[in-house]
C-alpha cells in the first residue's frame, strides 16, 4: 500500500467536504454564487471540477515525464475530491431530476444531466478502481490488465465531464 498517497487524498477529500458542509452549516450554499445565476455551493462545485480534471491532467502530464510516485499521490488526491463532491453535491443534485416521461429526453437540458450522471458515474468508478489499483489496495486477482489505456480513457471521461458539467450548470441555472 502506498500510505502517502491514500493520506493526501483523503486529506483533500476532508478539506472539500468541509468546504461543502461548511457553506451548508453556515446557510450560505443556497444564497446566489458569484459566477453568475447559480446559487454559491454550485459555483464553488463548478470551480472545484474545473481545478480537479485540471489537476488530472497535470498527474498524466507526471506519468508521462516517469514522476510515477508523484502521479499516484496526485491522482489519489483528485479522485477522492471528486468522489466527495460527488456523494455531498452532486448525488442530492440527481436526486432532485426527475424525468416525468422518456420524451423528456428530447428536451437537451434534460439529456445532458442524464448522460452527465451515467457517464459519471462510470467515470468515477473507474477513477477509483485505478487509484485503488495503483496504489495497491485492491487484491491482486482484481486487478486489470491493460489499465494505461483504461487511464487514458479515465482521463478523457474526466474532461467530457467538465464539459458536461458545465452543460448541466448552464441548463439548470442559466436558460
Amino acid at each position: 500500500m502506498k500510505a502517502t498517497a491514500l493520506i493526501a487524498g483523503l486529506a483533500a477529500a476532508v478539506i472539500a467536504a468541509a468546504v461543502v458542509l461548511s457553506l451548508r452549516a453556515a446557510g450560505k450554499a443556497d444564497v446566489a454564487g458569484f459566477l453568475g445565476p447559480a446559487t454559491r455551493l454550485a459555483d464553488v462545485n463548478l470551480l472545484l471540477q474545473i481545478a480537479l480534471v485540471l489537476g488530472l491532467t497535470f498527474g498524466a502530464v507526471l506519468a508521462r515525464k516517469g514522476r510515477i510516485e508523484a502521479h499516484r499521490i496526485n491522482q489519489m488526491i483528485w479522485v477522492l475530491v471528486n468522489a466527495a463532491l460527488v456523494a455531498l453535491i452532486m448525488v442530492g443534485s440527481m436526486r432532485t431530476f426527475k424525468l416525468a416521461n422518456w420524451s423528456a429526453l428530447t428536451n437537451t437540458g434534460n439529456l445532458v444531466i442524464v448522460i452527465h450522471g451515467v457517464v459519471g458515474t462510470l467515470t468515477l468508478a473507474a477513477g477509483l478502481w485505478l487509484v485503488l489499483q495503483m496504489n495497491d489496495l485492491l487484491p491482486s486477482s482484481w486487478h486489470i490488465r491493460g489499465w494505461k489505456r483504461l487511464m487514458q480513457l479515465t482521463l478523457a471521461g474526466y474532461w467530457i465531464m467538465a464539459l458536461l458539467g458545465i452543460a448541466t450548470y448552464r441548463a439548470w441555472y442559466a436558460e
